[in-house]
């Protein structure tokens, strides 16, 4: 049993700001910046080691200090970064990320050598995705890349997770290839054109999104908690309460654990209620990477919060 992410792997430069900028308008940060490791195949990598199981990462860096930085803290982190390739012609992703008082960010991203990530250099490593239990995808990569890589876990019969983030501006055409389809609430809405404003439009959305393809949906709501559906039917999860300090990576923290219960053979909704929790917990320490969160620490938090 095993995990191969095909994905972004960046370093985050953090800055606290007390507001987020009008356009236009310079915002003074708070004291001085924090450089991280991130990008959101990387994240849900780190995220879903937690599960004891292998996981692999595929993914690109520059021949550059973020590059080295970057691997060595996957690989400390207990993820596999032998398919990791190295380009001298680009560089290592870089994400700016404002955190307000409030827990909220604002985020922007320059992929470097994550959108040279071709379909060429997934059949390259069509064997490692034909052996895994599931693939976890996003949209960090070029997305012709995604859907080759979820072709190969298709035909081999190995599950497919994609968090649609970003948003894609264009229609996915490879939906149907899709086990698990991870958005949270402004993706959802952009393949759906319904506002999540509330229950009812949850699980119109829910359905919504079934309709175009993927066996199983989970919408990520923040602070609200999560929307699952399936076939079988629809329920929600909701928010464990915590004070949160930091959302970023919530979501890949969701996704991480997620797929490491499902491979453990959790159901879909014991797997969301895993999922659920280890991304309440991880909002409550800084970094987009809940990498200090174990297995045991997620189970002990839902019997106690």
């Amino acid at each position: 049993m095993s995990i191969v992410v095909v994905g972004s792997i960046n370093t985050d430069l953090v800055i606290q700001v007390p507001r987020f900028a009008r356009k236009d308008e310079t915002v003074l940060g708070e004291g001085s910046y924090a450089v991280s490791q991130g990008g959101k195949g990387a994240n849900q990598a780190v995220a879903a080691v937690a599960g004891g199981l292998p996981v692999y990462m595929v993914g690109k860096v520059g021949k550059d200090a973020f590059g080295d930085d970057a691997i060595a803290s996957l690989q400390k982190a207990g993820v596999s970064c032998e398919f990791v390739q190295r380009s001298a012609d680009h560089s290592t992703g870089l994400a700016s990320i404002l955190l307000d008082p409030e827990a909220r960010n604002s985020i922007s991203v320059a992929p470097g050598a994550n959108a040279h990530i071709t379909p060429g250099n997934i059949d390259d490593v069509a064997g490692l995705i034909r052996d895994a239990s599931i693939i976890m995808l996003q949209l960090e990569i070029p997305p012709e890349s995604c859907r080759r890589a979820a072709e190969i876990a298709r035909q081999a019969g190995v599950s497919v997770m994609l968090d649609p983030a970003p948003a894609p501006l264009q229609p996915l055409d490879f939906l149907h290839l899709v086990d698990y389809l991870t958005p949270n609430e402004l993706e959802a809405e952009a393949f759906t054109g319904i506002p999540l404003h509330d229950d009812d439009a949850a699980q119109q959305n829910a359905q919504a999104l079934l309709e175009l393809g993927p066996g199983n949906v989970a919408i990520t709501l923040g602070s609200r908690g999560s929307y699952m559906a399936n076939a079988a039917g629809q329920f929600k999860l909701a928010a464990r309460a915590v004070k949160a300090i930091d959302t970023t990576g919530a979501g890949d923290t969701f996704c991480g654990f997620l797929a490491a219960a499902l491979v453990k053979g959790f159901s879909f909704k014991q797997a969301a209620e895993i999922a659920a929790a280890a991304a309440s917990l991880s909002v409550s320490q800084s970094g987009a990477r809940g990498n200090s969160l174990g297995w045991d620490a997620v189970l002990d938090f839902m019997q106690t919060v």
